[in-house]
């Protein structure tokens, strides 16, 4: 076993323990091994212990790392030599501990991502071809701990290729049958938006998403324009990491898209839409419920026209949003015989949220649905409480975050995945 440890005064005695993972330095405490020194970058360089010796990798840190001295981007560094990040030194040494002395373990042990039985995640055809997923990302401990976790959550029927850079990434797409590429914009020599675009020409029927932490509206636009399907941010999260992958997973599902059917408690409508507004689509939406049926007709990644029994427009849009129970169908799509709706997609989405948070329904005696605002229904069940249980109960906590992020992402005139729907699949 090895550590690495600081010998300068300041952060003096401070050590990691190294094992068989990649291993983040920095000021932020997203780092396995973070260093509170302001000479630090916030993600500064990462390490790999490779026998007796350390792979050491810059992270384009803004005062640099140096082995011996010596300015690296890449380098070895060996026991007993110095490793100098900003105004901080380090030694790599043999760890004094133990045998079985503790080691940074992966991060997919350290989040307890849920495992392919759990209803975060949904159930794959383990006799269907392996899909072919290629990872591409500056940072070799995030693609680490990215493919880890989609491995796991996809039962491994997922076959992870990894890239941290645009040669390496352009190779693995000649040399497999890529069904999808994960990258990052912050890339060096050839940007994520520029190999987006050169992927997006010589590999036209691969699925593209962009996953960053340096997400903002021109990125955005500039990506989605340029053949993106998705454009993501970065989570760290074990909520997080599986909004990814499902969103993910929707893409291949979406590949057969004419004629796709679906059940309303395994996904939820909101992320369709969100899917192939995204996508820029034009389809139709045919929602069926008990008691009601309904459409919605999605044009160019904009919703345009909804209709559910006699309501029409952004009433009948909010009707259908708030079904729990149900089926849908992805239809080719036709010219509405109206047009209903002009909100950005976005908007729609999340005051469909707002209402379903405020609003609880019933079914009465005579079969009709009752709509009650919160306050309404606390009151109905204090004196005479509806005999049938609810179509569709006042949310829970977790259901209530959803809404609360669809509102502040469309405050931020951002977009973000909905984490809490995914935890229904």
């Amino acid at each position: 076993m090895a550590r690495l440890t600081v010998i300068s005064k300041a952060q003096e005695g401070l050590a990691c323990e190294l094992g068989p993972h990649w291993v983040t330095i920095g000021r932020a405490e997203t780092n396995s091994f973070q260093i509170p020194e302001v000479s630090i970058s916030g993600e500064h360089c990462e390490v790999l212990l490779r026998g007796e010796e350390l792979v050491v990798r810059d992270m384009r840190s803004t005062n640099g790392t140096f082995i011996n001295n010596k300015l690296v981007t890449e380098g070895i560094l060996k026991s007993g030599e110095t490793l100098r990040l900003g105004d901080i030194e380090l030694q790599l040494e043999k760890s004094p501990g133990a045998p079985g002395a503790p080691v940074i373990a992966s991060k997919t042990e350290l989040l307890k991502l849920p495992k392919s039985g759990d209803p975060f995640t949904r159930s794959e055809d383990r006799s269907a071809k392996p899909r072919q997923v290629l990872l591409v990302d500056d940072s070799m401990a995030f693609l680490e701990t990215l493919g880890e976790m989609f491995e796991v959550l996809s039962d491994k029927s997922w076959q992870i290729y990894r890239a941290c850079a645009a040669d390496q990434a352009l190779a693995l797409l000649q040399q497999h049958s890529i069904d999808l590429v994960v990258l990052d914009i912050n890339m060096p020599m050839l940007d994520g938006a520029q190999l987006l675009a050169v992927i997006h020409r010589r590999h036209p029927d691969v699925k593209k998403v962009i996953l960053t932490g340096h997400a903002n509206d021109s990125h955005r636009s500039a990506c989605l324009a340029n053949g993106a399907e998705l454009f993501l941010e970065k989570h760290i999260t074990p909520d997080g990491f599986v909004s990814v992958f499902n969103l993910l997973n929707d893409l291949f599902v979406w590949s057969q898209r004419e004629g796709f059917t679906g059940t309303l408690r395994q996904v939820g409508l909101t992320d369709v839409i969100q899917i192939e507004c995204l996508r820029r689509n034009s389809t139709i939406l045919e929602i069926l419920s008990p008691g009601i049926r309904g459409e919605i007709y999605i044009e160019a990644g904009a919703i345009v026209h909804a209709a559910a029994g006699a309501l029409s427009g952004e009433k009948a849009l909010f009707r259908l949003l708030a079904i729990s129970n149900g089926q849908f169908r992805v239809q080719p799509f036709h010219q509405p015989p109206e047009r209903t709706i002009k909100g950005s997609w976005e908007y729609l989405l999340m005051e469909a949220a707002r209402l379903r948070d405020e609003t609880a329904s019933f079914e009465n005696d005579q079969g009709n649905t009752v709509r009650l605002t919160k306050a309404e229904a606390g009151k109905s069940a204090g004196s005479s409480a509806p005999s049938q249980a609810p179509d569709n109960p006042p949310k829970t906590a977790v259901e209530k975050s959803a809404a609360e992020q669809i509102m502040a992402a469309a405050h931020d005139g951002k977009w973000h995945p909905v984490e809490a729907k995914k935890k229904k699949i």
